[in-house]
Parts: C-alpha cells; sequence; structure tokens
C-alpha cells in the first residue's frame, strides 16, 4: 500500500493541474480580499466568512471532483490499470490508496485556504479594516475544519464513482462543475441537513452565528450526522465496486472476436 500511495504522489509531481486546483481552491479567499479592501460593506471577520465560505461550499467540491477523477483516470490515459493488478496489487488497494492520496491533498488544500484566511484576516486588521476577536477566529476555524472534512469524505468517493462509470475526465470534470452548483441549492431549506453538503455549510455557519442554524436543531444535527455518515459508507462501497468489477479492455475484445471467428 505504501508504494501506491508513494507512486500516487510521484505522478502528480509532473501535473501541472495540482496548482491550477490550488489556486482555484484559494478563490474564495482570493475574491473576498479584494472585496474587502475595496468594498467598505465587509466590516466583521464574520462578514468576510459568510462571503468566503459560499464561494468555497461551490469551488471546492469541483475542486475535488477534478482532483479524483484525474487520479484515476491517469490508470485509463496510460493504460497502467492492468499492470498494477499483475504485480501482485488489488484492486482493493490500487482503489483504496487513489482516494487515501486525493483525501491527503485535498486535506491540504482545505487547511491551506483556512491559514490564508487568516493571513487575510491579520492583514485587514493592520490595515484597520476590521476588528478581531480571538475566540471568534477558533470558532470559525472549527466550523471550517468540520464542514470541510464532510465535503471532503464524501465528494471524493461520488468523483471515484463518476469516473470509473465515465471513464472520461471532461465529462467528470463538467458533472462536477454542476455538482458544484446543485450542492449549494438545498442549503436554505429546513430539511436540507438530509444533503451531507448543505448539512455541512450550516453546520460550518453556526459558529459563525447560531441564528443562521436550522430550526429543529437537535433533530437536524442527528439527522445530518446520520444521513453523512450512511452517504459516505454507500457512496464509498459503490466506489469500490464499480472499480473492482471487472473491466472490458480492448485486448479482450480483440481475443473474443478472433475466438468468434475461429
Amino acid at each position: 500500500m505504501k508504494v501506491l500511495i508513494k507512486n500516487e504522489f510521484t505522478k502528480l509531481k509532473r501535473e501541472w493541474f495540482v496548482l491550477f486546483l490550488l489556486l482555484l481552491s484559494w478563490l474564495p479567499v482570493l475574491t473576498g480580499g479584494v472585496g474587502a479592501v475595496f468594498n467598505n460593506s465587509t466590516k466583521t471577520v464574520s462578514d468576510l466568512f459568510f462571503f468566503m465560505n459560499n464561494q468555497f461550499s461551490m469551488f471546492f467540491p469541483m475542486v475535488i471532483v477534478i482532483l479524483t477523477g484525474s487520479l484515476f483516470y491517469q490508470e485509463y490515459k496510460n493504460k497502467t490499470y492492468i499492470n498494477w493488478i499483475t504485480y501482485g496489487y488489488s484492486k482493493q488497494q490500487l482503489f483504496s490508496a487513489k482516494i487515501i492520496v486525493g483525501f491527503v491533498i485535498e486535506i491540504v488544500f482545505a487547511a491551506s485556504l483556512i491559514c490564508l484566511f487568516h493571513i487575510l484576516i491579520l492583514m485587514l486588521k493592520i490595515a484597520g479594516k476590521v476588528s478581531v476577536d480571538i475566540q471568534e477566529i477558533l470558532s470559525l476555524t472549527v466550523g471550517f475544519a468540520l464542514e470541510a472534512i464532510i465535503v471532503i469524505l464524501i465528494t471524493t468517493c461520488i468523483a471515484a464513482i463518476i469516473i470509473n462509470i465515465s471513464r472520461n475526465i471532461i465529462v467528470t470534470s463538467v458533472i462536477g462543475v454542476i455538482y458544484g452548483f446543485v450542492s449549494c441549492f438545498f442549503i436554505g431549506s429546513e430539511f436540507g441537513y438530509v444533503i451531507p453538503g448543505s448539512f455541512a455549510y450550516r453546520l460550518s455557519m453556526y459558529f459563525s452565528d447560531s441564528s443562521t442554524y436550522y430550526e429543529l436543531a437537535k433533530q437536524a444535527t442527528i439527522g445530518g450526522c446520520i444521513s453523512s455518515i450512511i452517504s459516505f459508507g454507500l457512496m464509498l462501497f459503490m466506489g469500490i465496486f464499480i472499480f473492482t468489477r471487472k473491466k472490458k479492455s480492448k485486448a479482450n475484445d480483440c481475443r473474443t472476436t478472433a475466438k468468434e471467428k475461429k
């Protein structure tokens, strides 16, 4: 497993799209920072976090889908899928290695985003644009971390399903963009906690402003946690099943055709 994980990181060193995805994941803070500098309406840390988190809930799922899709697509593009199997590694190990690498990179992206947010807050404080409360910053960070974990776990598994069904990175990327927008539709619904992405957003915003949380807070929290756990388990199982099922290759098709002719 260590060899597979190391190999995945080695392959990504040569891929420039990872840098693009990192910049895309920073977009919420970069645009928020520009807005805070030139727009005097952003006077509090909560205002800035609200803007950043709205952008994060839209763009970060796209980043996850494209990144995860690329990890799996490399095997189909380079036709190395069968090679790893013949070296004695199981399909489950190969799937797990890619998922783990995806998790690690996405966590690094999310951590860098919140660090960038902290730097922005410090710069705005020095410039006299916002007032800073350390307790508020810590609370926002906890809420953001919870949201990021839920989004990363579930979206990565969904992306693995999409790429291994389509085996096309363009199709997967387009679906990732659509998924990013659709995931925001249920945020305002009182029953939106059944959608993990919507629940994660509202949970995060609770740490910024508790009045934005669900009216039936206890029911929503329990329901949201159960829905997130079930969704993660189901998506992970489906991803493993789809990836490990027998795949038809062009070589096999040719052999089959040759046998039929004989």
